[in-house]
């Protein structure tokens, strides 16, 4: 009876950890879709918007505020991990207003960008090598694309696990004592298809070979790397 009441209070623990991981990680993005909003919005004041452009424009305003919203009233991990289908609609319309500004092909609804979903949808998929890998191809926005193809490294989006930070996408499963890679999993909902052909043992080297390369900052989280 004492180990299963043990048991109980540690599978409650747990799913407590795995919902306050979730939500830190979802309150981030839908942070930085509203920092990314405000700087277009400074934009828009002096500039004339279509009936299409402007649709898109006041959709993702709302998808936003759909954002809060839900992530104010999220009292379990299935509400709060639903928030980030509303982002990735948000981040489209987003990408649809800058390419009508920029001038250059509307976005299709594609997977997010490979390095940091934030970025919005991705536009290609390219041939990338990771540090300590093997080539693969990965689907990326833009401004990735072109830092690629240019020879530069993508911006990336890092994540905690124990005491360091490694990509998101590498992350396979929890450490020990987490629950952050679950949590990271159950978020993106993409695992099986972000590297072609990967897997498990794949995604733990490559997390090491960031973690050695001495990536150890937030970086690559607020930026809108789809422009």
């Amino acid at each position: 009876m004492v180990w299963f009441l043990r048991a109980r209070k540690e599978r409650r623990l747990a799913a407590l950890e795995e919902f306050r991981q979730a939500r830190k990680l979802i309150d981030e993005d839908v942070t930085v879709f509203g920092e990314q909003l405000s700087d277009l919005h400074v934009e828009t004041l002096t500039t004339e918007l279509d009936r299409d452009v402007r649709a898109d424009y006041q959709r993702a305003l709302d998808l936003y505020e759909e954002s809060k919203t839900a992530l104010r009233e999220a009292d379990d991990l299935g509400p709060l991990l639903a928030i980030e289908k509303v982002l990735d609609d948000g981040r489209f319309r987003l990408a649809c207003v800058l390419a009508a500004r920029d001038g250059v092909e509307l976005p299709q609804r594609r997977e997010p960008c490979f390095f940091n979903p934030q970025h919005g949808p991705a536009v290609k998929d390219v041939a990338w090598t990771p540090p300590g890998g093997v080539e693969r191809e990965v689907a990326v926005c833009r401004s990735d694309a072109r830092r690629i193809e240019g020879g530069d490294e993508p911006e990336v989006r890092l994540v905690r696990m124990g005491d360091r930070y490694v990509p998101w996408y590498a992350v396979a499963a929890p450490a020990p004592g987490s629950s952050v890679g679950g949590t990271i999993a159950a978020i993106t909902g993409r695992r099986a298809h972000v590297i072609r052909g990967n897997t498990p043992d794949t995604n733990r080297h490559v997390a090491e070979a960031h973690a050695r390369a001495g990536l150890n900052n937030m970086g690559g989280s607020g930026g809108m790397g789809g422009i």
